[in-house]
């Protein structure tokens, strides 16, 4: 789940979910260290019985998001490294009209429609947030939209060791919750 892949991913959901809709949006101030969202003694629930260490700090070349990454465990051919990925990125620059109410909420059950067999709306976490799956990649993610407040798209996404991705919903929401707070 490394950067170019998370910037492509974001590509492709700016393009499925559709322009955009309000007001011009002004851009954000994103986190100088992502990784200062969440501490490894956070992540742990995710692996109890692992050793997650410090996480790694990605920067944008094109400034639009900013990311870190925490690995753990083994590492095998089937599935990689278990991995999380914080990630935030300036809503100006992926959607530069802005986003009203109503577009956030449309874009969140887009997502939800579009996010896996399992996906579902998260409540309490900016103006928008959902959990989606992609079971046979053993990946799930959390995204908030926390853009009336920010100015910012928050995504924690999680890359499972075989086990199922779902069983980490409320782990990923929960941790969603906590850096949301923190921005």
């Amino acid at each position: 789940m490394g950067t170019n892949a998370h910037i492509v991913g974001l590509t492709v959901l700016t393009v499925l979910i559709g322009g955009s809709g309000g007001a011009g949006a002004t851009p954000a101030t994103l986190p100088k260290d992502p990784c200062a969202l969440l501490k490894p003694a956070e992540i742990q629930a995710l692996a109890p019985n692992a050793t997650i260490g410090s996480g790694v700090y990605t920067p944008d070349p094109a400034g639009f998001v900013v990311g870190c990454t925490y690995e753990w465990g083994p590492r095998n051919r089937e599935w990689g490294a278990s991995s999380l990925l914080i990630s935030v990125t300036d809503a100006s620059k992926v959607w530069p009209a802005g986003l009203s109410s109503d577009d956030i909420k449309q874009r969140v059950l887009v997502m939800v429609k579009t996010g896996g067999p399992d996906a579902a709306q998260i409540s309490g976490i900016g103006d928008g947030a959902v959990f989606t799956t992609e079971p046979k990649a053993h990946n799930a993610k959390a995204l908030a939209f926390v853009v009336k407040a920010k100015g910012v798209f928050l995504e924690v996404g999680f890359h499972g060791d075989g086990n199922d991705a779902l069983a980490k919903k409320d782990n990923l929401a929960g941790l969603l919750k906590l850096a949301a707070s923190r921005l």
